[in-house]
């Protein structure tokens, strides 16, 4: 297979009819993805980087098997000008659902500034809705609808109605992606590139654009649903990794994880090939002056589900607030867990120590968070984690546990670790930030956020990324 693979790409350089370099580096991503662990890997490394030399310089005549026809990708024009991206969420906001995938939509506006997007957007419905595209707030989105009521609601088998589920998706979804991809170009026209948020479901339909149209797609993997302490059971169902999500993730010319975290994950599960970590975009807010007025607000930001462990969080305040009465905390966001914790916080004789504030607009999120003397993450695990960046953008320390992606931002500088899982460790780490919160300068936290998770810079980062796999970097 290996020596197939080989003259298979050595012909689709060498054939009679002319082959673009971008279609080249194609060719070369994914037949270097299929050869991976094989011996001859580094010698078909060594060609390919000799052919697409001799590309660059105009000294490869290069071609396909199979003529133009079925070889050459869609025309991309002059690279000089701004990039046309389409990106297609696996989630997106939505006016039932205002906060779902709103760290996209926040990625989408960085992105906007530096080149011209699209978003489409298909998601599961009781009714079907046909393709519409509008313009919301300034952005050509287009959005669908498909029709799929819950299958546990159909079969009492949750194994069946876990495969059923997959079944219907990977025939269903694509198609009317498609329909959605191609009423978009009607209007606004054909991406140079597509970049899939959040690979399951959404790289289905890139999937489906890069083998009708020859528009490759980047995908960048959010989730928490692949990292080991997850409680969902998307890798966990047997068959779904090899057979659904691993020909999704090599057929993508490039992979970007939010932290390295969940790059190593992916790279265990093999959804990856040598992953870009590039963190999640936070949105600019000033900086607000730190004051040391009673009780000293305690914030955490969330949609509050299993991973949270928000049980221990209530716990410690128990605890702590034996000790000291100086501090309250609000709990910002909602979710599945909500109505339990909140039976929780009033056994444990919680009240007027602990708010629940709800949901709130994403654009009041950094105003309840510079209202706070810092925020504690109290989770299980982590990719990246958006609320603790936010606050070191508003000025504020984090309190985090040591779960992934907090580990690789949160410094002594910034905030404190403790271990996660321990009631003790979050006691007494509240304990100290309740004392040194005044410690932090706001302008020193809002600088080192700005360095790192402003929108220009992480937007920066990924046109590099489509630069790079366009054969424009």
């Amino acid at each position: 297979d290996c020596g197939r693979e080989r003259l298979r790409l050595i012909a689709l350089f060498r054939g009679p009819a002319p082959l673009s370099l971008e279609w080249t580096r194609i060719a070369a991503r994914r037949a270097s993805v299929r050869l991976i662990g094989e011996r001859s890997t580094l010698r078909l490394s060594r060609t390919m980087k000799s052919l697409i030399g001799r590309a660059r310089r105009g000294g490869l005549p290069a071609g396909g098997p199979d003529g133009p026809e079925t070889l050459r990708p869609a025309p991309r024009g002059d690279l000089r000008r701004p990039l046309k991206v389409l990106v297609i969420p696996s989630w997106f906001p939505s006016p039932d659902q205002p906060t779902a995938g709103i760290f996209v939509r926040q990625q989408v506006d960085a992105l906007a500034a530096h080149a011209d997007v699209a978003v489409l957007y298909v998601r599961d419905a009781v009714e079907a809705m046909p393709p519409q595209v509008r313009d919301e707030g300034g952005l050509t989105i287009a959005r669908a609808q498909l029709r799929m009521p819950p299958v546990s609601c159909v079969y009492p088998g949750r194994a069946r109605a876990v495969a059923t589920n997959v079944i219907n998706r990977f025939y269903r979804y694509p198609r009317v992606g498609l329909e959605t991809f191609d009423r978009l170009c009607a209007v606004w026209g054909k991406p140079d590139i597509v970049h899939v948020q959040a690979l399951w479901p959404a790289a289905m339909i890139a999937r489906a654009v890069a083998r009708r149209y020859a528009i490759p797609y980047v995908v960048t993997e959010h989730s928490e649903e692949y990292l080991a302490a997850s409680e969902h059971r998307l890798v966990r169902t047997p068959g779904v990794v090899p057979l659904f999500l691993r020909p999704l993730a090599h057929d993508a010319s490039r992979t970007v994880a939010v932290s390295r975290f969940l790059a190593a994950r992916l790279l265990e599960l093999g959804l990856a090939v040598d992953p870009v970590v590039i963190p999640n975009v936070v949105p600019l807010s000033a900086p607000e002056p730190m004051t040391g007025r009673e009780p000293h607000v305690v914030a955490h930001v969330s949609i509050m589900g299993p991973a949270k462990n928000l049980e221990a969080l209530l716990e410690a305040v128990r605890t702590l607030h034996a000790r000291r009465s100086d501090f309250e905390v609000r709990l910002i966001g909602d979710g599945e867990s909500r109505a339990a914790l909140e039976r929780l916080a009033d056994a444990l004789g919680l009240d007027g120590v602990v708010r629940f504030v709800g949901r709130v607009p994403a654009a009041d999120v950094p105003a309840h968070l510079a209202d706070a003397a810092f925020t504690v993450i109290s989770s299980t695990h982590e990719t990246f984690s958006v609320s603790a960046a936010e606050s070191l953008m508003c000025g504020r320390a984090v309190l985090s546990t040591r779960c992934g992606g907090p580990e690789e931002f949160i410094r002594p500088q910034v905030g404190r670790l403790v271990a996660p899982g321990s009631v003790a460790a979050l006691v007494e780490g509240m304990d100290w930030m309740l004392d040194h919160f005044l410690e932090f300068d706001p302008e020193e936290l809002h600088r080192y956020a700005e360095e790192r998770f402003a929108p220009d810079v992480v937007a920066g980062r990924i046109i590099d990324v489509y630069r790079e796999v366009l054969g424009d970097a």
